[in-house]
């Protein structure tokens, strides 16, 4: 169960105290007279016409996906005229031979994973980099 601060309790009990009414507030608002009947606590609303569109369900998204995505196979005329097996197998052979490669003992990825800078000194260490840096004679300017 979640911990509740004091604060919120209160600030909880103070909302239902100040919408809650007092029984003599509510017998003043009583009617007096025995002919009129009690006021109907509950009210009716107007029509509610909604004009916006339904968010489409996740079978209807994926139908979409489809007809948006999916292409029919070539034919074995299309594979030929667009070069057929020698066409095809020099990409797929490429392919294998980099996914062989990237199995090799010793290969790293081109992309480094990102790296969190280290946290910022505290006074101490900065007065003993200040210190350093003072002590070390300043390198020369290097023309371009």
């Amino acid at each position: 169960m979640p911990r509740v601060c004091a604060p919120t309790i209160a600030i909880v009990l103070l909302a239902a105290l100040a919408c809650s009414r007092p029984a003599s507030a509510q017998a003043a608002d009583a009617p007096t007279t025995q002919d009129e009947p009690p006021p109907d606590p509950a009210q009716t609303l107007d029509t509610l016409h909604v004009t916006a569109q339904r968010p489409p369900t996740a079978q209807a998204q994926f139908r979409s996906h489809l007809q948006r995505n999916w292409h029919p196979p070539r034919s074995a005329e299309q594979f030929g005229l667009d070069g057929g097996v020698p066409a095809w197998l020099g990409p797929e052979t490429l392919r294998g031979a980099t996914a062989a490669a990237r199995s090799l003992p010793g290969w790293k990825r081109q992309v480094e994973p990102p790296v969190a800078r280290p946290p910022p000194l505290d006074d101490e260490q900065m007065d003993r980099a200040q210190a350093a840096q003072s002590a070390s004679p300043a390198p020369a300017a290097q023309p371009r």
